[in-house]
């Protein structure tokens, strides 16, 4: 979770903050109790739940973590208002940070606090992120010999391009395997929550009425009417349908009704670019630069919590360093 949060706060919060470990560790805490005291809330019927919110130990500490994290932001957000204040005052051109703070300062009303903001953004980056990135070294440990395909392909890819958005677009086997990660392992078994807004009837005779919730699951992943073999594993399935008439479903940021991994349509989730993006670096500096694998006898389970499917939090990886055949931070950045 700390490595993510890191990917995350360098392009939310730029270089200081993202290397500061009194913001990971306080943005990582909050992520995780926030994301538990839901679970606990939606036991509660929905009248209870404002007085349930006041007692329960899990709501208590999310709301000292979002304090914690206010108070840590706002040196660092009036210290940026300040050089910009200075700079007007000598006739100069405003400090320019660009990053998420910086762009939420200018979107957002004087009174809205931008640590609100950046604490959002953490909670919906890190959580969601951490668990798809555990859940494909997982299925990669589980499948060695998947290691040196994915180094063969890192190491041609980005020694010719450098870390650029084409590179990582290219990385076409990688991009497969996470893809079939997310099929087999989505961060919930249901999706499109949705109230209906007025009394209808489906095409199949399914009555729906007027201010019920509406979800559609998406277990149907799984089943081979979608999906050839569809219980197992296959880090090439997506490889193979490059090319085809099915291409552009190929895509790990690609939505459709057979992959809902991200959701479908205009609510899919509209930070699955920057997620792709972020997954592919981090797998390419862990998959040269380490070796990893499952302990003897470890048995691989995920865990449901309600409609939530989330790894095993008591996975345990053997990790060893390893020398890289490609050094990627002497490699050419895209800005």
């Amino acid at each position: 979770m700390a490595l993510v949060a890191r990917t995350s706060s360098r392009l939310f919060l730029g270089v200081e903050l993202c290397r500061n470990q009194d913001w990971i560790r306080l943005s990582s805490a909050y992520t995780h109790v926030v994301f538990q005291a839901v679970q606990y809330l939606r036991q509660f019927p929905p009248i209870i739940r404002p007085v349930a919110n006041q007692f329960l130990p899990v709501c208590q500490q999310t709301r000292a973590a979002l304090k914690a994290c206010r108070e840590f932001l706002r040196p660092f957000v009036a210290a940026r208002q300040a050089k910009k204040a200075e700079a007007a005052r000598n006739g100069e051109s405003e400090p320019v940070y660009d990053d998420a703070l910086d762009w939420c300062q200018k979107e957002y009303a004087a009174d809205r606090d931008p640590a609100d903001s950046q604490i959002s953004l953490a909670m919906v980056a890190i959580h969601p992120t951490t668990d798809q990135l555990t859940e494909t070294m997982i299925q990669i440990a589980r499948h060695p010999e998947l290691f040196d395909a994915l180094r063969r392909e890192i190491t041609t890819v980005l020694g010719k391009q450098g870390i650029q958005k084409t590179a990582l677009h290219d990385l076409k086997l990688l991009d497969s395997v996470i893809k079939e990660s997310q099929r087999l392992k989505p961060v919930s078994i249901a999706n499109f929550r949705r109230v209906v807004v007025k009394d209808v009837t489906l095409s199949n005779g399914l009555r729906l009425k007027k201010g019920e919730n509406v979800w559609i699951d998406v277990v149907h992943m799984w089943d081979s009417d979608t999906w050839e073999d569809a219980g197992k594993f296959d880090p090439y399935r997506f490889v193979k349908l490059r090319g085809t008439p099915k291409d552009h479903l190929a895509h790990l940021v690609s939505t459709s009704p057979d992959h809902m991994g991200f959701g479908h349509g205009r609510q899919a989730c509209p930070g699955r670019f920057f997620a792709a993006h972020e997954m592919k670096i981090l797998l390419c500096h862990l998959l040269l630069k380490y070796d990893w694998k499952l302990p003897e006898g470890f048995e691989f389970s995920s865990l449901a919590y309600g409609l939530s499917l989330i790894s095993n939090p008591g996975t345990k990886l053997l990790i060893r360093r390893r020398k890289e055949e490609l050094d990627l931070d002497l490699l050419d950045i895209e800005d």
